[in-house]
């Protein structure tokens, strides 16, 4: 859940702005705001299965929240900042005993960035962001990363907008390119297809208030744990749920996951890796946003 959310806020700081069709639906483009909690029950006795699990019967779940913001305009120009937090209660356990992390795990990002309009019905994005993804046991050099993204995007029309970018992270000495996708559709007056970087998803209105969702959403999480361990892990989920509008530009929404694939790499405190496929997860996400 690394970029889903800095990357749709771009988008709206871009100027990809939907526009709302005869049937008036109720969908922000993106959020400024939000605060969700995602649990992951053991449906079945699975949860995250594979080298390095959360014993059975211990707690699992995630809290997250972001909070972005303007930061002036010089010309055409509009400068933005955005806070993110997440919070994991999880122990990354290996080989059954041996426990990596001390406490929680921890995540803060702050980032900066810059959007411009360039020629009619084009715009540019850049970001610069610093975080710290811990366990916060021992913070050395491990435990900070950074990210840079370079976005274009393109307004076809009033239904349709597009964007390609790249997206570059760098973490525990390493730094990875990922290509970054964005569309947003509006098919029809009740559904819409949204790809933003890291999810895509369908949204059919039954009413201007009230959409099913159903998509595919792609993760990257990683932590510095204490003594020099890691971990990272990459899954990809099939989605579906509900969202709401409350009113107010707020949004409600609910999403039940099924992890179809799952890859997570350990860090030994003696330098040894193991990487090794994830087997199983299932989560539940309760999203509440605020949004444009």
């Amino acid at each position: 859940m690394m970029k889903a959310h800095c990357i749709g806020t771009l988008v709206l700081l871009a100027g990809l702005h939907s526009l709302c069709p005869a049937f008036n639906a109720q969908d922000p483009s993106t959020d400024f705001a939000f605060l969700e909690f995602e649990p992951y029950p053991a449906f079945g006795g699975t949860r995250f299965q594979g080298p390095a699990i959360a014993q059975p019967g211990d707690r699992l779940w995630r809290l997250a929240g972001q909070l972005s913001f303007p930061a002036g305009k010089f010309g055409d120009h509009q400068f933005f900042g955005s806070f993110k937090s997440t919070l994991m209660d999880r122990d990354i356990v290996y080989g059954d005993t041996l426990v990596l992390n001390d406490g929680m795990l921890k995540r803060f990002w702050l980032s900066g960035g810059d959007s411009w309009k360039g020629t009619p019905g084009q715009s540019s994005m850049v970001l610069v962001g610093v975080g710290v993804n811990s366990d916060f046991a021992d913070l050395g050099p491990k435990d900070f990363n950074t990210e840079w993204i370079y976005s274009h995007f393109w307004t076809v029309g009033p239904s349709f907008n597009w964007g390609l970018g790249l997206d570059i992270q760098q973490y525990f000495g390493k730094y990875e390119p990922y290509p970054l996708i964005f569309a947003e559709w509006m098919v029809n007056d009740r559904t819409k297809l949204k790809w933003d970087a890291d999810f895509l998803e369908m949204r059919r209105f039954l009413s201007p208030w009230l959409c099913f969702t159903a998509g595919v959403r792609f993760n990257l999480e990683f932590f510095a744990l204490k003594d020099d361990a890691d971990y990272e892990y990459n899954s990809m989920g099939l989605e579906t749920g509900f969202q709401y509008a409350i009113g107010g530009d707020f949004y409600v929404r609910i999403k039940y996951k099924e992890l179809v694939w799952g890859r997570q790499t350990l860090g030994l405190p003696d330098g040894t890796r193991r990487t090794e496929g994830i087997d199983a997860g299932r989560s539940l996400r309760l999203n509440f946003a605020y949004g444009l």
